[in-house]
């Protein structure tokens, strides 16, 4: 007779989540207020992302096509040879260029990676330099993260009628819930409202003319750029869910206990730093009128 298994609860990687927090999140803190630490942080993170990113191609159908070790490096090199192009003209030149050749090489999961890894972590190398906003980005994302992830979780053992889930994001992440999404909008935009001004305010963190007009006294203001901020968190994870549904993945990797690998806990961020990057540069531009 078979021995009775026991299913595992849906709670049963929280205890590992709130460890991983409590460890990491004052390290990153201690870093991320440091400008030189700060760039070197996402430089590596930038780093261990192209490398779980290469890991995740669409899965082939002979053995003799599958990516090497070299040429998994070979994307993280490029990757982050092309994101160090600090000149825009340049960066844009050296983008096109490698796309071409990548395009000729058939590196279709190569170009995607640029698209979707590349331009956004030039983009956190940028904004990297200003403490405020970096930890800003990050809370926001991170808690549309547990939000979505607590909810989601709750709703699914409450008995209430469910929500229907859009046929196409069903197809991409069977486990995704409207209510999941619900709580992410709520998580990111309570974020954005209220522990934002707070943490500035606690921390006496200091902060550029900029950030002071995007995170201004406004409720309302900080009500939609934490809203869309976390409607770009959820994106970006939908974004990385198809492209580990393609090749057959549950997780980036394992080196974060209950959270995955790095770009498992950095996906959201990548659409919500370009949104970001776009909204300083209007309001500097505005600020030259």
């Amino acid at each position: 007779m078979a021995p009775a298994t026991t299913k595992k609860s849906i709670w049963s990687d929280l205890p590992r989540r709130i460890a991983t927090i409590c460890i990491g999140f004052p390290i990153v803190w201690k870093i991320l207020s440091n400008e030189k630490l700060s760039f070197i942080f996402f430089v590596c993170v930038h780093g261990l992302v192209g490398w779980e990113f290469s890991f995740l191609e669409p899965k082939q159908e002979k053995p003799e096509e599958l990516p090497t070790i070299n040429s998994r490096l070979s994307f993280c090199i490029i990757s982050l040879s092309v994101a160090m192009m600090s000149v825009d003209s340049l960066f844009h030149l050296v983008l096109c260029a490698t796309v071409g050749v990548l395009t000729w090489l058939e590196r279709r999961h190569w170009i995607l990676g640029l698209v979707l890894i590349t331009i956004p972590f030039r983009t956190w190398y940028s904004i990297s330099q200003d403490f405020a906003s970096t930890i800003s980005i990050l809370l926001v994302v991170w808690n549309c993260d547990s939000g979505a992830l607590l909810v989601g979780r709750l709703a699914s053992k409450s008995g209430i009628r469910r929500i229907p889930v859009p046929r196409w994001i069903h197809k991409i992440s069977p486990a995704k819930s409207m209510e999941g999404f619900i709580g992410g909008l709520a998580g990111g935009t309570w974020t954005a409202v209220s522990w934002i001004p707070r943490l500035v305010s606690w921390f006496e963190i200091d902060t550029s003319e900029t950030f002071d007009v995007l995170w201004s006294t406004s409720l309302s203001q900080r009500f939609a750029l934490g809203l869309a901020m976390s409607v770009m968190a959820i994106f970006g994870d939908l974004v990385e869910s198809s492209i580990k549904r393609q090749s057959q993945t549950k997780d980036s990797g394992s080196i974060l206990p209950g959270h995955g690998g790095i770009l498992d806990r950095f996906d959201s961020s990548l659409f919500a730093v370009l949104l970001y990057s776009f909204l300083i540069d209007m309001v500097e531009s505005s600020s030259k009128d």
